[in-house]
């Protein structure tokens, strides 16, 4: 069983999660961060070539989902091109931010964005931890 971790444990780093087929079947590499209390970017997501299109990237993203709830993220970014925005706004559930939104994040966040992106956000569900016993 793991263990909860604080986010002053991981020094403000960026996060690589490497995940083979043991777990998921096919081989996800994803890089996150948190780059501010209420704000995480996923930059990086890459799956296999045989590996795409079959689902081995939503539980990871589900567990991220829940890692962020749990350190209080609220918002999550994602800068893309546009040949991947789809999957991302019926997969996932993120949505297009507007130019006056994605001009704000530029300007208030370090953000990881190259030219001919665009930067799609999602409100990260709110989960809580079942069982945690009092210390």
């Amino acid at each position: 069983m793991g263990r909860f971790i604080e986010w002053s444990e991981l020094c403000g780093v960026v996060c690589l999660a490497s995940v083979s087929g043991l777990c998921f079947g096919g081989f996800v590499s994803v890089v996150f961060c948190k780059i501010e209390e209420e704000v995480a970017e996923l930059p990086l997501v890459a799956t296999s070539k045989d590996s795409q299109g079959q689902g081995y990237f939503q539980p990871l993203f589900s567990c991220i989902e829940k890692l962020l709830s749990f350190v209080h993220v609220k918002n999550l970014v994602l800068p893309l091109t546009s040949e991947a925005e789809s999957i991302w706004t019926n997969k996932f559930g993120f949505n297009k931010m507007t130019e006056e939104e994605q001009n704000k994040f530029r300007n208030d966040y370090p953000l990881i964005i190259f030219q001919g992106t665009s930067i799609l956000q999602k409100k990260v569900p709110k989960y809580r931890l079942v069982g945690k016993s009092a210390e």
